[in-house]
């Protein structure tokens, strides 16, 4: 794989871009009383910004494939998943990784993030049997073909005593570093 050219620079510059792109387009529906759906932080920004996140854990190994989440020498494949509401996180059947990542930017209007570690495979015990909803297990719904898809706060609950908060603080701070 070729060198990650996603320097902090370029993504502290791709963020502000988005930021104030949806901060006009929150401040122009306000004036015409309309609601809008928030556009979802594109993927290149999310996951960049998670790889950052790890490195400054540790892990410099951590590169952004453009074809998939990110890589790493240490942990191999790093899923990366970004929430910016309540909604579902939606995941795809086939998809396979080492570890997973979430990346809590409900509030990135105001920069601030929080990144989980959840250091379980797709294929692993504790993965597999996370319930989507009352009747079905992740790998129930993977099984069958479908997307299984939960939101954060029925999600946490059942990994929170495996799962590890490693960042918390303003991504700008970060990135200035």
């Amino acid at each position: 794989m070729g060198k990650d050219l996603y320097t902090k620079n370029f993504l502290k510059k791709q963020y502000m871009i988005h930021q104030k792109y949806t901060l006009e387009r929150k401040k122009y529906s306000t004036k015409l009383k309309i609601n809008f759906r928030m556009p979802s932080m594109p993927e290149d920004i999310s996951e960049n910004i998670i790889k950052y996140i790890i490195h400054k854990n540790g892990d410099k190994t951590s590169r952004w494939n453009c074809k998939g989440d990110l890589m790493s020498d240490i942990e191999k494949k790093q899923e990366c998943k970004c929430f910016t509401s309540k909604g579902p996180i939606s995941f795809t059947p086939s998809s396979n990784w080492n570890s997973i990542y979430f990346l809590d930017a409900t509030e990135w209007l105001k920069n601030k993030f929080k990144l989980y570690k959840f250091p379980y495979s797709r294929t692993s015990i504790e993965w597999k049997n996370i319930k989507v909803n009352k009747t079905q297990s992740f790998e129930n719904q993977c099984d069958q073909g479908r997307r299984p898809r939960i939101n954060w706060n029925a999600l946490y609950p059942q990994i929170k005593n495996k799962c590890f908060k490693i960042y918390e603080g303003n991504i700008l701070t970060l990135l200035n570093r």
